[in-house]
């Protein structure tokens, strides 16, 4: 790979992780040279990057000049959340069907990391850390093309994710996080898939009843 390849990964790999991750906010503007900077690279590879995602839709180019994270309506987030459910349903049950004692006890780190970011109200923390178990589990399913259209999934939803603190995050106490990491322990496919459905549906339809109220207040 050419240092410019390699630089235009770099680049790409970096902004998906923070789409995901909810590193941007819904209906963000993304500044060029902000971002070259934050990375460490010029312009020429965060523009090639931004253009790639704006192709797959994952951001979107309200002019030549202006690229911004998309606004999701309450219909959308429902039909990712149904998406989700059947898909990572898929990838978790997967995960239980081939688990291993190092997956559990990564899995059962990233639960306690979770934990330890919600303990210091650390938002930004705490959504990283949720992807980083989710993607520790869709890793365990050992199917890279399934895994790979959740992580496309994920940069629709993930910028929504910090929405959900603090009020429905205060309402949740890890004992999910536990019961679907204890499925996977004991390779019950059907049980891990449930859970993982259950935590995808109680926090889109949380999220898609919240933009519903707002939207509601301001018309």
């Amino acid at each position: 790979m050419t240092e410019s390849a390699a630089l235009r990964a770099q680049a790409y790999a970096a902004l998906r992780l923070a789409l995901s991750s909810g590193r941007f906010a819904p209906g963000q503007k993304l500044v060029l040279r902000g971002l070259a900077e934050e990375l460490g690279v010029s312009p020429m590879p965060v523009r090639e990057a931004l253009n790639r995602l704006v192709a797959e839709g994952a951001l979107e180019s309200r002019d030549r000049r202006s690229i911004r994270v998309p606004l999701l309506t309450a219909d959308d987030l429902r039909e990712l959340r149904d998406i989700r459910i059947e898909v990572e349903g898929l990838a978790a049950g997967r995960a239980a069907r081939a688990v291993t004692p190092a997956l559990v006890a990564e899995l059962r780190a990233q639960a306690l990391g979770i934990r330890a970011a919600r303990a210091r109200g650390d938002v930004a923390a705490d959504a990283r850390a949720i992807r980083d178990y989710h993607f520790a589990i869709y890793r365990g399913a050992r199917m890279p093309a399934l895994e790979g259209l959740i992580a496309s999934l994920w940069l629709r939803t993930g910028p929504y994710v910090p929405l959900l603190f603090p009020d429905y995050a205060r309402g949740r106490t890890g004992e999910e996080r536990r019961r679907l990491t204890e499925a996977i322990a004991a390779g019950d496919a059907a049980l891990a898939r449930a859970e993982m459905a259950a935590d995808i549906d109680a926090a889109l339809t949380w999220l898609a009843a919240r933009l519903e109220a707002g939207r509601a207040a301001t018309a």
